[in-house]
């Protein structure tokens, strides 16, 4: 049974069924609710405090967007993703978020560069923490610089492609980011990124955008080999 949800205040103004559905999604997002683990519909209700009716219709649209599915015998899921899967989705990614860059070379407004130093400096101010940064500060000013590269690049329909896969890499990310040597190599690769930008240069925004994006695949596949391992000999 999910214990790290926490009961709805019946009270709110917003309805009902989009807090349970913003709920499930988010412990879906940072893990405190784990790929493969059943959502019951009873347990959740009664974790958040709801009738069945609005737990029922959160796990239906989660199950559109693909991180809920439903399973012979056992019934809804969290989704988990083989090696295949993510290898990907990462492919995708990184052909997608280099044209991306290569577009916000040619089209960033100063505007937008100044916003993107914004969230570098943010993102630097929580490297300098270390281990005493808020992990979810941590991923929130990553992906606020993330999404302002992709938004510079003025094609909305490229944009609307890349989130497609947004919900997926919001997972993939909080792990990815989850030790402060990783972050640190994180941030210099922004770094670059944001100054090759700046200086109007689409052969270095293209590059380090694929060498960023290989960097997160190799430490995510790393994290997923250790799990499928752990899983597999769980007294080591």
């Amino acid at each position: 049974m999910v214990t790290d949800l926490q009961a709805i205040d019946p009270s709110l103004l917003t309805p009902i069924r989009n807090v349970v559905y913003d709920s499930l999604r988010q412990a879906i997002l940072d893990g405190s609710i784990a790929p493969g683990e059943r959502l019951v519909e009873s347990e959740l209700a009664e974790t958040l405090n709801v009738s069945r009716m609005p737990v029922r219709e959160a796990i239906r649209k989660l199950e559109t967007e693909g991180l809920v599915e439903h399973q012979p015998r056992r019934g809804a899921v969290v989704k988990t993703f083989s090696e295949e899967d993510i290898l990907e989705i990462y492919t995708l990614r990184e052909a997608m978020e280099a044209l991306a860059a290569v577009q916000a070379v040619r089209r960033a407004t100063q505007e937008e560069i100044l916003n993107l130093e914004k969230a570098m400096n943010e993102i630097d101010r929580l490297c300098d923490l270390g281990n005493e940064a808020d992990a979810r500060e941590v991923f929130e000013a990553n992906r606020i610089f993330s999404e302002g590269v992709i938004a510079a690049c003025h094609m909305p329909r490229l944009i609307q492609v890349i989130n497609t896969y947004k919900d997926y890499l919001e997972r993939f990310r909080r792990v990815t980011l989850a030790g402060p040597s990783r972050r640190e190599l994180v941030r210099r690769e922004h770094r670059g990124i944001l100054e090759a930008i700046r200086d109007r240069d689409e052969k270095r925004a293209e590059a380090l955008t694929r060498e960023h994006i290989r960097g997160a695949l190799e430490a995510y596949l790393r994290s997923f080999s250790g799990h499928r391992s752990r899983q597999a000999h769980p007294g080591r």
